[in-house]
């Protein structure tokens, strides 16, 4: 069995799948082609900064950076050398074109990984859509999907749904679980400086931007209005001096804007937290859903959110919310803190228990088939 995946770069949410799938299944052969070089780090624009990820995403996995001149001769080359049961490209956009038809050609099939969603396509987009892009479609033998969200877009689009499996944008759920692990100097640093009283905290982790929909947390948290409560926006970008200086209008309340934090201490803030909050006004999947629910925290996300329909048992783990409802959102905050602990764990251990990355591994084998 061999697997090849066409990525544009490395990013710090699929190279830890590529890191378990080398470690744990030894027998399956996979490489990667990035067709753009980069260092471990990146510059945000959305944040505004630099961010590194805490590991080294070139490690642990076999990679190769295809060249910007010829990439297309030197990957056809790379194909003809070893034999490939499948090739997954990431897109089907301008970086991407000409990779399917090198499989074809050389008779390997070749899947589609999607994250394209319905809900933040008007009608007509749909409609053009399923004209333009049945052609490119059918370049594909397979598809690879997010979640509940894009398997419907491929259904819409009119693929079989045979043709259709799961490969979402998972994360190492052991990695965000601090249950039962020593506490941290940097989590003891933080439960001081954010639950010096034991209040009950509420997390989000979001660029101040209005795709995010940083508001909709901050006036829901300000409705509650209650004192036993801190709201913990982690995050950076344009919005964020009008978000602190609304905030500084309640100084009844607890609320916090730690800034950007180093992607290796997220797990600390979830383990702090109570409630995650993702109130995206348009976010296809939504990794830090799962971050959270490994973390056992209960989530609420708005409908615009894909991750939630896979992710969230309604009333059990987490809520969703009609997007920019502010008082919707804070009714569910304080239906959400009378649930139970163990409810809400148990709830996000049996989601978990078949979304990680041995199940994905599975579904990509499947596919391959």
């Amino acid at each position: 069995m061999r697997i090849g995946f066409v990525v544009n770069h490395p990013t710090q949410f699929e190279v830890p799948f590529y890191q378990y799938v080398a470690k744990n299944f030894p027998h399956d052969e996979f490489e990667i082609f990035y067709l753009k070089e980069q260092e471990n780090q990146h510059y945000d624009n959305e944040l505004r900064q630099s961010v590194k990820w805490g590991f080294d995403l070139f490690e642990g996995y076999p990679f190769l950076f295809l060249p910007q001149e010829g990439k297309l001769s030197v990957f056809r080359e790379k194909l003809k050398e070893k034999t490939y049961n499948l090739i997954i490209i990431n897109g089907y956009k301008n970086q991407y074109a000409g990779f399917a038809a090198i499989c074809k050609g050389l008779k390997i099939k070749v899947a589609l990984k999607l994250d394209s969603v319905l809900f933040n396509q008007p009608f007509y987009k749909i409609w053009l859509r399923k004209i333009f892009l049945k052609k490119e479609y059918k370049k594909f033998d397979h598809f690879l999907v997010t979640g509940k969200v894009s398997k419907d877009y491929c259904l819409e689009m009119g693929i079989p749904e045979n043709q259709i499996n799961l490969f979402s944008y998972c994360v190492d759920n052991s990695y965000f679980n601090l249950s039962g692990k020593e506490d941290s100097d940097y989590f003891k640093k933080i439960k001081q400086k954010y639950q010096p009283n034991h209040e009950i905290a509420i997390l989000s982790v979001a660029k101040f931007v209005g795709r995010e929909s940083p508001w909709d947390i901050l006036r829901a948290f300000v409705k509650l209005g209650r004192k036993d409560l801190v709201l913990i926006l982690i995050g950076d970008g344009n919005e964020r001096g009008a978000l602190e200086k609304f905030a500084q209008k309640k100084a009844h309340l607890k609320i916090f804007f730690p800034g950007y934090i180093p992607y290796q201490h997220l797990p600390e803030f979830y383990k702090l937290s109570s409630i995650f909050i993702h109130a995206a006004k348009d976010e296809p999947w939504g990794v830090s859903v799962q971050e959270a629910i490994a973390g056992d925290c209960f989530v609420i996300c708005s409908d615009k959110v894909g991750a939630a329909q896979d992710l969230l048992v309604e009333g059990e783990n987490g809520f969703t919310y009609q997007y920019g409802n502010s008082e919707e959102l804070a009714d569910d905050i304080a239906t959400a803190l009378n649930i139970p602990k163990e409810k809400i764990k148990n709830a996000n251990e049996k989601i978990l228990n078949k979304w990680n990355y041995h199940t994905m591994w599975q579904e990509i084998i499947s596919a391959s088939k």
